[in-house]
């Protein structure tokens, strides 16, 4: 059933792939996820290698169709779409498959059992899969947590200055990928951006970071200008915002002084391991 759900438009040379995945929804906080997939798409020139039908995963009157309607007339009409492109990668050892998406509404193992579908058929050797969310952070930090299913990353995540993490409570499509990925021992690793709870729109600082992190992960370049004169332009404003006001002054105080008593709490952080949890869970 998971090779009738897709359609190719084109089947690429690939050399040893990595799936970079980045969802909507719940779990881009930040609009990290999205906007990490949609910058490397456009600044790498990645092309659209496969869709999912959409049909079988979105309930449309949460994530309703844009339309174009210009002088009375229908000109277009575009479903959500779960989207595949392809990046080969002349410098590093690895090409990219990047898929952009809005997380599935229903059928996530049906969702998952395809997407592992294509894993085996592209040969993929690891997953990475973005995240962001809302967090006790200042707008001037770019922090980076992680999650990892085999010990060889555990170490590059640290060296990244990538906290490794905590957490118990709700969870999104990125869960059932993880929990996949250890039963067909496939690699795997989780990286999320965390946005001030004081802020919404995209978190520049952070996308950046995630970015570069990928970059640095399989060894390709990639130029973030517009990016990084976007955050200046965003670091003037919320400077001449803070000189207005006081009571977001006073709750960023709150914020830096919250996160030095943790500080001093937390000597080293406790390390997760994908195998670890499940194994505690089934337990």
């Amino acid at each position: 059933m998971a090779e009738d759900l897709v359609t190719f438009y084109q089947a690429p040379p690939l050399h040893n792939p990595v799936l970079i995945a980045g969802f909507g929804g719940w779990s881009n906080g930040g609009n990290i996820a999205l906007k990490s997939i949609e910058y490397i798409i456009q600044k790498k020139r990645a092309t659209l290698v496969a869709e999912i039908d959409p049909d079988h995963f979105y309930q449309f009157t949460q994530n309703r169709p844009v339309i174009t309607i210009k002088e009375g007339r229908l000109e277009g009409l575009n479903l959500e779409r779960i989207s595949f492109y392809f990046c080969p990668n002349k410098e590093g050892e690895h090409d990219l498959i990047l898929l952009k998406a809005q997380e599935p509404d229903y059928r996530w193992p049906t969702f998952v059992q395809t997407l592992f579908h294509l894993r085996k058929q592209w040969g993929v050797s690891l997953i990475i899969s973005l995240g962001g969310m809302y967090d006790d952070v200042l707008h001037t930090e770019a922090v980076v947590s992680g999650v990892y299913s085999s010990e060889e990353w555990k170490e590059v995540l640290i060296k990244k200055g990538i906290h490794l993490i905590e957490y118990e409570g709700p969870s999104g499509i990125h869960s059932l990928i993880m929990q996949r990925a250890e039963k067909e021992s496939c690699p795997f690793i989780g990286l999320w951006g965390h946005s001030p709870l004081y802020l919404r729109g995209t978190n520049l600082r952070v996308v950046i970071r995630i970015i570069t992190l990928i970059a640095s992960f399989f060894d390709f370049s990639i130029d973030t200008p517009e990016l990084v004169s976007s955050l200046k332009q965003f670091d003037h404003q919320i400077e001449e915002i803070l000189e207005e006001n006081s009571e977001l002054r006073e709750h960023i105080e709150k914020i830096k002084n919250i996160r030095g008593e943790e500080a001093r709490k937390k000597d080293t952080p406790k390390v997760i391991n994908i195998k670890d949890f499940f194994r505690s869970k089934d337990s």
